[in-house]
């Protein structure tokens, strides 16, 4: 596999269809530590600085500034944006919290599986995929229902599933164990492709049909995708 580097320092990762931002630790001539915001052009590869509100509304939402504030840590929190507008975040805590579409907090339960915390979530419609990455498992949330519908997984499937992304029809998942991502086609819950990753990938994702990586604080473009 083929990466092209495109920022370091990098401590979070937000990705839509059609965009991608990032957050970058940054260091001032007197040794202060700060965060920058940048934004990059999925064809050309550019990179250009952003105001925090362009990276919190893709993240959260037309609101995100707003829910934001309600939240200790909104770079390290894990947020799925939904089709009505609102969001849901996971915490740092493991707890899903749902964001209303005006912003205003709904709801929150503690996201696992057999009291393991959740890492990370991507929206499907009306539920929330997320990795349990000490059990191995991935599992879907269900925002009707309001608790786990499905869970498809075991060590010989996902190995410390971290990331999870969703492109198209598959569901792209970072598995650090192995090395590797595995694809989940929807709607049948079949095993799809499999990539060899050189390294504890934290998040794979695609934008446009081009694929990135997020790996120990370095964003990748994948130039060139083994199977």
């Amino acid at each position: 596999m083929k990466l092209r580097p495109i920022a370091q320092h990098v401590i979070d990762v937000v990705a839509t269809e059609q965009a991608i931002t990032y957050v970058k630790r940054d260091t001032k001539a007197d040794g202060s530590v700060f965060a920058s915001f940048h934004f990059v052009d999925w064809e050309s590869l550019q990179t250009r600085q952003v105001n925090d509100g362009v990276y919190l509304q893709m993240k959260f939402g037309d609101l995100g500034p707003y829910i934001a504030d309600e939240l200790d840590e909104p770079f390290s929190s894990r947020a799925a944006r939904l089709p009505d507008g609102g969001c849901a975040v996971l915490r740092t805590d493991s707890m899903l919290c749902l964001f209303r579409p005006d912003g205003t907090f709904g709801s929150h339960f503690f996201l696992g599986y057999r009291d393991a915390p959740a890492y990370d979530v991507v929206s499907d419609g009306t539920g929330v995929w997320y990795t349990v990455p000490s059990r191995n498992v991935i599992a879907l949330f269900s925002l009707r229902s309001r608790e786990m519908e499905l869970r498809v997984g075991g060590s010989g499937v996902f190995n410390q599933p971290t990331g999870i992304a969703k492109a198209g029809s598959e569901l792209l998942v970072s598995c650090q164990g192995a090395g590797e991502v595995r694809s989940l086609l929807l709607p049948s819950y079949d095993l799809g492709k499999t990539i060899a990753i050189d390294g504890p990938c934290e998040k794979y994702f695609s934008v446009f049909r081009r694929d990135f990586i997020w790996m120990e604080g370095t964003l990748y473009a994948v130039e060139e995708a083994g199977a």
